[in-house]
């Protein structure tokens, strides 16, 4: 039995999955919107996934991949509805604005390119390649908390649920991407799975508890 013979499964489960996981932020802004602040917590999972989606919904469109146009077009949406709601709670609003403007012009300017390009090969190796570099950043970005988890001994500031659905989500893509043949999407996923693993060893080895305030205070100076 080949793996091509579980593609229909593997197919539906990554869409499904994928939104899955596009809505498990919900749960990480819900706990912003209670707490009234965004904490510690950096605005980039949400940019960089933004620019990610966008970069795979051009791709997805010029490969005409199906599955890859609706989920990220979902994904787009929710990403942006993300970045609104942490723009609203956080202290960090020239930072989250910086990051906005920068994504949008870079989208902007993909969009163009495409238009322009005729190679259609050429077209889909160039996306194809950043969208694999966005992709690893996205999974990598709570990474930049690392020293901050290691420093307070507490993951109080990465997003559990996004983490942990992104290592189901890349694990399923990663399938995908074999029985499509397709090395822009087993590749990153692949590494992008790793990643969320050992992100996701954080959580055991440090709990997700309150932290004092003057332990933040400093380790923030």
């Amino acid at each position: 039995m080949y793996l091509s013979d579980f593609k229909e499964l593997v197919e539906r489960l990554a869409v499904v999955t994928t939104i899955l996981q596009f809505l498990s932020g919900i749960l990480v802004c819900k706990q912003y919107i209670l707490n009234r602040t965004t904490g510690e917590a950096s605005p980039l999972p949400f940019t960089c996934g933004f620019f990610s989606c966008s970069i795979w919904l051009l791709y997805g469109l010029t490969k005409n991949d199906g599955n890859m146009i609706l989920v990220n077009v979902v994904g787009v949406i929710f990403m942006i509805a993300y970045t609104v709601i942490f723009y609203l709670y956080t202290l960090k609003k020239s930072l989250v604005l910086r990051q906005s403007y920068v994504t949008v012009g870079l989208c902007l300017f993909m969009m163009g390119y495409v238009n322009v390009e005729e190679d259609n090969e050429v077209l889909l190796n160039r996306l194809g390649t950043l969208a694999c570099c966005l992709t690893l950043v996205t999974v990598a970005s709570p990474m930049s908390k690392l020293f901050y988890v290691i420093k307070t001994k507490s993951t109080e500031c990465l997003p559990f649920p996004m983490i942990l659905m992104t290592f189901i989500v890349m694990a399923l893509w990663f399938l995908y991407g074999m029985i499509e043949e397709d090395i822009y999407l087993t590749i990153p996923n692949l590494i992008g799975a790793s990643l969320a693993l050992a992100q996701l060893s954080l959580f055991i080895i440090f709990p997700s508890k309150q932290i004092s305030p003057l332990l933040v205070k400093s380790t923030v100076a």
